[in-house]
């Protein structure tokens, strides 16, 4: 580890006193495991110290033995994945607290210098194969052209410039706010350079090759990366996994405008997305990567990445917790075909390989006949893909069976009547299958729950079956495959506790944060509803109080009165007069009392 503070200049750190006492902070975490955390972990949290940072660049093919210059590293999000990828890593900051943070967080890396001032004042005595800035260089005031006139000659003439940026478009600016007042009305994102804008000043320049990634959510935490050559389709539209901080307001759900965007043919989906991933390179640099996916929502123990090439596709695990998982997957590969049922998956020892396929799912095709009205040969098709899973698969029982484990009450005579699978790939979805030369091909089954009812297998195809049930209902399917509609609340609880054995509760729970607009309506509707009720009880007591005080003011001029008469008949005469007699009368009084 190399430090270099010699080029930092301090009027030029515009740190706030905020993010000087947000780096301090988390800095003292940097040796936690963030993501298994159970103590209240925020999205800044995340946003700082996760691993899922490192998404958006972790399925790039580096070179070996490559040196990397990082220019903007912030608190080294993904500093420590450039190093595992290069031989030599230059990360440049230029605020001097967050640059010290970087090497408190890497400070057993040997291959990592750290240099903390502007990239315009440092003076390098190498060049690099790559240059990354990771939104880094964005606003139109960053002064884009005098940056790329600096790394081009920072690159080696075969090296690239691998840049991230938000969209002015992005959808996220659109459809929520938070603390930072961004809204459709005030978009700050209108100091953001124009995509075009930069692809114009990048050739300008010079450069040849530009090649186009279109990360999503975004280049923060990057759930897919599509391409040009593999869109976003509708069925991607889960993968667009949002993440909201407490204090997010959200004006409407992303992927259904993103579903209506899909429908035009002219690409016009990809000019809302957040962020852009552009790789810029002197030369023409060909890719053979058409599509990235992760898992962000997963335990890190499930986690995986997946990477489509030209003929293939790739899965891998994100770390070392998910070994583990992708051996399974392969025991998996293993059961379908002893089976005889047919895959499209084999592996070797660093991941799964599946075979590419350009031909339609199975869900597309049954999507296809029911818009073609042949809604017969859907449900034949799908009554079929029922049948072929049954009779392929071998036969469970009931001991030990998946109730159990999962300690799911469901009487005894229900579960004899139920038909268990041994080894039950609970994820053959219609859309984990292709349909060719009429043949089922099954892939992507990373899942298995030992003696698992086969109805309970089509009953999660039909559930997460969306696009179908613009066509039929799901009551008519359960129908259709014979399944007990009386299973299906058991059926809700056991899919529960399944997702809820994989799913990252921390990301989970920033997925659901933040208050919808209409949420807020409702909200203020009845908060107003409720003071309003106060505001009545108020006036009731008001009254109460306002007659209490007249009565008692009534009583009190009663009083008033009374010792007026009293003080009248005190200052009279004859009260006077009769004095002496008073007293006689009263001595008389007393002696009678004492004889008694």
């Amino acid at each position: 580890m190399n430090v270099n503070y010699k080029f930092y200049q301090v009027d030029r750190d515009k740190i706030t006193d905020e993010e000087r006492d947000f780096v301090l902070r988390i800095s003292q975490k940097f040796n936690k495991q963030i993501e298994t955390s159970k103590q209240e972990t925020t999205l800044e949290d995340i946003l700082a110290l996760s691993k899922m940072r490192e998404n958006i660049l972790s399925w790039y093919p580096f070179k070996k033995n490559s040196n990397i210059l990082e220019i903007g590293a912030n608190l080294g999000e993904i500093t420590g994945l450039l190093c595992k990828n290069a031989q030599k890593v230059v990360s440049v900051e230029s605020s001097k607290i967050k640059a010290e943070a970087i090497v408190k967080r890497y400070e057993n890396n040997t291959n990592l210098e750290v240099i903390a001032g502007e990239i315009n004042n440092i003076k390098f005595e190498e060049k690099f194969d790559y240059i990354i800035l990771i939104g880094f260089l964005q606003r139109k005031d960053a002064n884009f052209e005098e940056v790329l006139k600096i790394l081009e000659n920072l690159l080696n003439d075969d090296g690239v410039i691998i840049l991230a940026l938000d969209n002015k478009l992005g959808m996220k600016y659109f459809s929520r706010t938070d603390k930072t007042g961004i809204t459709v009305a005030n978009p700050v994102d209108t100091q953001f350079i124009e995509i075009e804008d930069l692809y114009s000043l990048v050739k300008r320049m010079g450069f040849q090759g530009i090649n186009t990634y279109y990360p999503m959510p975004d280049w923060k935490l990057t759930n897919a990366i599509f391409t040009d050559e593999r869109p976003l389709s509708k069925n991607d539209l889960s993968r667009n996994v949002e993440y909201n901080g407490d204090d997010t307001v959200i004006f409407y759900d992303e992927n259904v405008v993103y579903r209506e965007l899909l429908n035009s043919k002219n690409g016009l989906a990809k000019k809302f997305v957040n962020s852009y991933l552009l790789e810029i390179s002197k030369q023409v640099k060909n890719t053979d990567i058409k599509f990235v996916s992760f898992s962000n929502m997963r335990k890190l123990e499930y986690r995986i990445k997946t990477i489509m090439k030209k003929e293939y596709v790739y899965k891998y695990p994100s770390g070392s917790e998910s070994k583990k998982h992708i051996e399974e997957t392969k025991e998996n590969i293993d059961i379908i075909k002893s089976s005889g049922l047919k895959t499209l998956d084999s592996y070797n020892d660093d991941g799964i390989i599946s075979k590419f396929s350009s031909d339609k799912t199975l869900d597309e095709i049954i999507i296809e006949l029911f818009k073609n009205n042949k809604k017969n040969d859907a449900i034949e098709l799908m009554k079929n893909f029922k049948d072929e899973i049954k009779q392929k698969l071998q036969q469970g029982t009931i001991e030990n069976n998946v109730f159990e484990r999962y300690k799911i009450d469901v009487k005894k005579e229900e579960i004899k009547e139920m038909y268990f699978i041994k080894d039950g790939l609970w994820d053959l979805i219609f859309q984990n299958c292709f349909y060719i030369n009429q043949e089922f091909y099954f892939y992507d089954q990373e899942w298995k729950e030992e003696n698992l009812p086969i109805d309970f297998m089509m009953y999660r195809a039909i559930k997460y079956f969306m696009r179908i049930k613009k066509y039929i209902s799901d009551e008519e399917l359960y129908d259709i495959l014979e399944i007990d509609k009386s299973k299906i609340e058991v059926f809700d609880e056991l899919d529960e506790k399944i997702q809820e054995k994989i799913r990252n509760p921390i990301m989970w729970n920033l997925n659901k944060q933040g208050k919808n607009v209409m949420d807020l309506k409702r909200d203020t509707l009845t908060l107003n509803h409720q003071i309003n009720l106060l505001n009545i009880e108020k006036n009731k007591n008001a009254q109460l109080i306002l007659k209490k005080d007249i009565e008692i003011m009534q009583k009190e001029q009663e009083i008033e009165k009374l010792r007026n008469q009293l003080n009248i008949i005190y200052n009279s005469m004859s009260w006077k007069i009769t004095k002496p007699l008073r007293k006689i009368k009263g001595l008389t009084r007393d002696n009678k009392e004492n004889k008694m």
